[in-house]
């Protein structure tokens, strides 16, 4: 399935193996960080929670449970660390479904047909699961603060309205 977020974040994973091949890059000190994700009070399950420190540098993501729980990992090139960096972040969450209209069971079939014509990517549609809002760290309007000294249980209540 092709939808936005995916393609967003392939290009943010890119960008990081990119970074993070670099010679001297090093894998930043983490604290471990968990977290429940509701929607009007209800958890919500296979959600994307992503934390992105405050310069805009480190993202730290993890996929809820059936229960709205998550646990976060921080990875910066092809090194990863349980948890996020301490200080304060950006909360992101996206869950999205796709009509599935592009899908096929042969990975190689599907590059085919997007690149002989790319508006086969056009008939997939893509339905934002919680309010689009919360999926971009401008409009969320959530924020949280990681702690050396924790516990870092978070609490992102999201709202329909």
């Amino acid at each position: 399935m092709v939808n936005r977020f995916f393609l967003l974040a392939s290009l943010s994973v890119l960008t990081m193996l990119v970074v993070g091949c670099g010679g001297g890059v090093s894998m930043p000190k983490t604290v471990p960080v968990t977290g429940t994700v509701t929607l009007d009070g209800k958890p919500v399950d296979g959600a994307t929670v992503s934390l992105i420190s405050e310069e805009g540098s480190i993202t730290s993501s993890g996929k809820s449970d059936s229960s709205g729980k998550f646990t976060l990992t921080t990875i910066i090139g092809s090194k990863t660390a349980p948890g996020a960096v301490v200080g304060k972040h950006k909360v992101v969450v996206a869950k999205t479904t796709s009509n599935g209209a592009a899908a096929t069971s042969d990975p190689k079939e599907m590059m085919a047909k997007m690149l002989t014509n790319p508006a086969n990517t056009s008939e997939v549609k893509e339905t934002s699961l919680v309010p689009k809002k919360y999926s971009s760290p401008a409009s969320s309007n959530i924020e949280v603060e990681v702690t050396q000294a924790g516990p870092n249980d978070l609490k992102v209540d999201l709202s329909s309205k």
